[in-house]
């Protein structure tokens, strides 16, 4: 008796099988990657409300009133010894603010705006870590589980501030950036005369007395004309918004180091419109969505003009 013999594949089949194969990974991996993307920005979405509920919090503790704006800096930590390694043995925690943060003096510090509501996040700093070492038990982990709020997923880097390795050539940036990936607006809606551009710019503040006066005080958040039209905070590359460059009708504030192929801001313009060419924002009546590149504005609506009742 006599078995019936199977054909087996011939190798044009094989190839035909393995071809389709490819073409049908070819045509999943973009959906995935789609998919990341998306589950990405749902993470930074809630990020945002988590912190807008946090400085609400802040507010009602307050007077109604959030924080100040600031200088144009960002940190959560310095070196102890100025000359020694970023390295968790060398490192002490920024004070969430100093009383007079617009002097030139030695003792001021440059912290992080998120840095004030850290108690909200139940993050209890130690006054001992101003001056002394502060825990970090890894750079792929921060101190405070609480921090992990201020990391948007889709970041890859803030102004190198303090620059560590930068400044020599390198690209690293300090562990602790990747726990403040938000720029807050401290957009102030006075005008230049000579420009007619906002003048809330930090090097005025800080090297030019007539323009001190203009560093804001706390706002009240009643005092929002129209919280709905008004950015609380961003994705952004700055720390700090304050229409120097740095907002999203205007990037040019690093063009030129862009220009000299400087490496710490050579994608700085992305992290604006890290979501798929789209920036997440706060706004001051709570709501976050996704400002896409084709919504922008010649003029400043979102940062100034509508914001507060004069």
């Amino acid at each position: 008796m006599h078995r019936a013999v199977r054909p087996a594949f011939t190798l044009i089949e094989l190839l035909v099988v393995i071809a389709i194969i490819a073409m049908l990974i070819g045509l999943l991996i973009p959906g995935i990657g789609m998919a990341r993307g998306a589950a990405r920005q749902i993470v930074c979405l809630s990020n945002q409300r988590e912190i807008f509920a946090a400085i609400g919090a802040y507010a009602q503790d307050n007077k109604d009133q959030h924080h100040a704006k600031r200088q144009n800096y960002g940190a959560r930590f310095l070196r102890i010894n100025g000359n020694g390694a970023y390295e968790s043995g060398n490192l002490r925690i920024l004070r969430p603010y100093v009383i007079d943060f617009s002097s030139d003096g030695p003792t001021r510090d440059y912290a992080y705006w998120g840095s004030l509501y850290d108690t909200y996040f139940n993050i209890s700093i130690d006054p001992a870590w101003y001056t002394a070492r502060m825990p970090w038990p890894s750079d792929t982990a921060p101190p405070f589980a609480g921090w992990k709020v201020w990391r948007c997923p889709s970041a890859r880097g803030m102004d190198p501030y303090p620059y560590s390795d930068v400044v020599s050539g390198g690209t690293k940036f300090d562990p602790d950036h990747l726990y403040q990936t938000y720029g807050f607006n401290g957009v102030d809606d006075r005008r230049d005369p000579s420009t007619n551009r906002p003048a809330m710019t930090w090097w005025r503040q800080t090297y030019a007395p007539e323009y001190r006066r203009m560093i804001s005080k706390p706002t009240r958040m009643t005092d929002i004309a129209q919280p709905f039209a008004l950015i609380m905070f961003q994705d952004a590359f700055e720390h700090m918004i304050d229409s120097n460059g740095d907002t999203l009708n205007n990037l040019d504030q690093y063009n030129p180091n862009d220009d000299r192929n400087e490496p710490e801001f050579k994608n700085w313009k992305k992290e604006y419109f890290r979501h798929n060419t789209g920036c997440n924002t706060m706004w001051g009546d709570g709501h976050a969505r996704s400002i896409g590149k084709v919504d922008m504005n010649d003029s400043l609506p979102w940062y100034t003009g509508l914001s507060v009742r004069q």
